[in-house]
């Protein structure tokens, strides 16, 4: 059987000069922005973080609509229609002409490599990039968040532990290549969160997606940090390409147990 490694090397990824096919366009003149942007944020926040009262959860593939957000939130249909925009933009719903509006099933084989395939592209560069050039600043702001996931796995504390998960990435990035960069990776990565959360911590269950976080095999974040310490390019790239696949793996043969 071939290794992590050897698979890694193997993995067709985006070419570069596609990435920017998935960056989002979209207007924020409109005098209703700010509100948009907060109902934006709740949506996201729902979809990414959901509660666990079955009643309320946002499920993927389920309708959503913009009456109800509004009704919701008590707001106009003016911002929520703008926030409803740029969802369809970074591909968070689709709407159909003769049902609406629905949101993405992130579980779906198809949009998940797609999803995998632009974040190994994407953030091994980023890796690369900033491995070369971290100052002693950058290294003492990620550490603190490896330090706060360290807490949080120790707590069993998994929504922390997602969040700082998202914090050090987004980190990542922006020092690699400025808030440019996390403006085009953000809604990549929102949706592999999405996507994780869907079909590894409802079906495990906090306890075994703790284990299953400090498993053999399993690139953890002390040592992608280790490796952007080092100012080690090429190491970095190597483990966030391996995190990755493993990653990808388990969510690949969780979703192969459901069908």
């Amino acid at each position: 059987m071939s290794s992590l490694k050897e698979i890694a090397h193997t993995m067709t990824a985006v070419p570069m000069h596609q990435v920017f096919d998935y960056i989002p366009f979209h207007e924020r003149s409109s005098k209703n922005s700010a509100l948009a942007e907060e109902v934006y944020e709740h949506i996201l926040r729902e979809i990414v973080f959901p509660g666990e009262d079955p009643k309320t959860q946002i499920h993927y593939g389920g309708k959503i609509t913009e009456s109800v957000v509004a009704k919701e939130l008590q707001v106009s249909n003016g911002p929520v229609r703008e926030a409803f925009y740029r969802l369809r933009q970074e591909s968070w719903i689709y709407t159909d002409r003769n049902r609406g509006s629905f949101l993405v099933d992130f579980s779906d084989p198809q949009i998940a490599m797609d999803i995998y395939r632009f974040r190994v592209t994407f953030e091994t560069g980023s890796f690369y990039a900033l491995a070369s050039h971290i100052t002693d600043n950058q290294k003492a702001q990620l550490e603190k968040i490896i330090d706060r996931m360290d807490e949080a796995i120790r707590q069993s504390d998994i929504n922390t532990f997602r969040r700082e998960d998202i914090n050090f990435h987004l980190a990542v990035n922006e020092m690699a290549g400025g808030p440019h960069y996390v403006r085009v990776y953000r809604p990549k990565l929102m949706q592999w969160y999405a996507m994780a959360y869907h079909v590894l911590v409802r079906s495990m269950g906090t306890e075994q997606y703790s284990k299953m976080l400090e498993a053999p095999g399993m690139s953890t974040h002390r040592q992608l940090y280790d490796a952007l310490a080092r100012r080690n390019s090429h190491e970095a790239a190597e483990m966030i390409s391996i995190h990755f696949l493993y990653v990808f793996k388990l969510l690949s043969d969780r979703k192969n147990q459901r069908t």
